[in-house]
């Protein structure tokens, strides 16, 4: 006898048997059990997830010698011939081969007909959105006023090709992606009765390979089987050319913390082994979406469809950064997806596009991380606090008060000479340190950190009155005191932490002295240059716009 396949042996006989569609299977139970079962109905859905099965088990529970009934005995002569396919009152129609309207004809001249043995006759049309159009509109009338004896089935995997017109008419029954942990726990009943020596991790895998399709799992598994007596999941792997977690994790994690070398080695790696690179990149978009949302709920369960092995690990690995971080990793995957899959050497594109993500580490807020992914230069860092603290001069050294004798008389009874009058001190911080030295500090530290933002506070004026500091702009150094403005808070901590105590830090911009057009001439006449550039061409001045320079001549 020749061998016959998991997904055929395994197959549903009624609906208690169904996988993941529990609300339909309660659907089409009710309505055999009041008698209310539709003259038509639509069961759209992904491959694999039980459309097909379900209209058999449908016309079990209606055509059953001990029905109707919603538990089909599945031994009677009516089960048994539509299990096998010879049922004269259950015709499947493939609709991608009967797509003409006289298909169609036809199947209207036979409705007219009573069933030859049994109640009901029911048609089942797979794959229905092959249908033409001319074959659709003949179908409307029997559709809505069908015979009473005849039931009519639509599957189909794409209902939006389906008609609105035979919508209408139709039940529609919408059959999801079957559940990764219901298929794992199918798979192991069916790997237990079969003696298959499988691990669980392997069974995720192949749950996970099948996306959401149970005939597809049972496929796989068949495949697996024949691989070796005793399956683990990097046999598995292997065999089916499948990403693990523990791969995905380790690069991503290399992404996030910036480690450039182990991105290069794991690339270089999956190349070696043979990994489709196209493919990993899908996984790897497919796991940062899981972490990201695993990083916003805290813990996945109930919310994602994974495994217990990869929850776990998308906990872990989702400790180490924002979810800020996550969002824009998966934001920039998204984009070099189509870029690796239609590129010519898809290897240096995926290496460009991890390595470039892995510096974003480098930064402090997502704003910065836009800025150089957009090609822009960043903000400037934000500035770390000095290692140790700032102690004055006088500080590390006070010299020991002197002990005056008691009852010693004075060797020169010389006048004492006039007090001058004490100039008035700066204002000091706690460290001990003048406003000025502080700031002085403080710059030399930026300077360090960013020498781009010691430019820009360069180009300004600072005062240190009054207690605190101000940074002043002209009106047209714009770009500089908003570039300042932004690194405020991290200038503000430098300098209270150089000081001891909280000091005041601005920034303000000053509005440039309007000067009419008239008073620019006249401005502009009394320039030596001008005035003989004007005699040497026999010119004269058509306008004249005040200089952006600070202090600049109006020419």
């Amino acid at each position: 006898m020749s061998y016959l396949v998991l997904a055929r042996k395994w197959r549903p006989n009624t609906f208690e048997e169904l996988t993941g569609q529990e609300a339909i299977a309660r659907i089409l139970r009710n309505a055999v059990s009041v008698g209310k079962v539709a003259h038509a109905y639509i069961f759209s859905g992904p491959r694999g997830v039980g459309k097909t099965t379900t209209a058999r088990i449908l016309a079990k529970a209606l055509n059953c010698e001990n029905g109707p009934t919603p538990d089909p005995c599945g031994t009677c002569r009516s089960c048994s011939a539509i299990t096998d396919g010879s049922s004269m009152d259950v015709a499947e129609i493939d609709g991608a081969s009967n797509t003409g309207v006289d298909n169609i004809r036809d199947l209207r001249e036979r409705v007219k007909y009573a069933a030859a043995s049994s109640q009901y006759k029911i048609y089942i049309i797979d794959e229905a959105h092959m249908l033409s159009t001319a074959a659709f509109n003949a179908l409307l009338k029997t559709l809505e006023e069908p015979p009473p004896h005849v039931i009519f089935v639509l599957a189909t995997t794409e209902p939006k090709k389906i008609p609105a017109t035979v919508l209408s008419r139709c039940q529609h029954l919408p059959f999801r992606r079957i559940a990764l942990k219901a298929i794992v726990q199918r798979l192991r009943q069916i790997a237990t009765a079969e003696g298959i020596d499988i691990t669980d991790g392997a069974l995720e895998m192949v749950a996970r390979a099948a996306e959401g399709g149970m005939r597809d799992a049972l496929t796989l598994l068949d495949q697996v089987t024949s691989f070796a007596d005793s399956i683990t999941a990097d046999e598995v792997k292997d065999l089916l050319g499948l990403t693990d977690t523990e791969n995905l994790a380790a690069m991503l994690g290399a992404v996030i913390e910036g480690r450039s070398r182990d991105i290069v080695a794991g690339i270089a790696e999956l190349t070696d082994t043979g990994m489709d690179l196209k493919v990993y990149m899908r996984d790897l978009l497919t796991f940062t979406r899981n972490l990201l949302i695993t990083r916003i709920v805290g813990e996945p369960e109930g919310v994602l469809d994974v495994g217990e092995s990869e929850r776990a690990v998308l906990v872990s690995l989702a400790k180490l950064t924002s979810e800020e971080h996550i969002a824009l990793l998966l934001s920039d995957l998204i984009k070099a997806e189509p870029a690796v899959r239609s590129a010519l050497y898809p290897r240096v594109v995926f290496e460009m596009a991890l390595l470039r993500l892995s510096l974003m580490h480098r930064f402090t807020s997502i704003d910065d991380a836009f800025r150089v992914l957009g090609g822009e230069s960043p903000a400037p860092r934000k500035l770390a606090p000095p290692a140790t603290p700032y102690t004055s001069p006088a500080a590390r050294k006070t010299p020991p008060p002197v002990e005056k004798k008691t009852g010693e008389a004075p060797r020169s009874a010389k006048p004492s000479p006039a007090p001058t009058p004490a100039a008035v001190p700066k204002p000091a911080t706690a460290s001990g340190m003048p406003l000025e030295a502080v700031w002085q500090a403080a710059l030399q530290r930026i300077d360090k950190e960013s020498h781009l933002l010691f430019f820009r506070i360069q180009e300004g004026e600072v005062s240190c009155e009054g207690g605190e500091i101000t940074i002043l702009f002209n009106g047209g150094q714009s770009v500089h005191a908003d570039s300042v403005t932004e690194s405020l808070p991290s200038i503000r901590a430098l300098v209270n932490e150089i000081a001891g105590r909280p000091v005041r830090v601005t920034v303000d911009t000053r509005e440039s002295k309007t000067v009419s057009k008239t008073e620019l001439k006249e401005q502009a006449l009394r320039n030596p240059l001008i005035r003989e550039a004007l005699e040497l061409f026999d010119g004269r001045i058509m306008d004249v716009k005040p200089a952006n320079s600070q202090g600049g001549d109006h020419v």
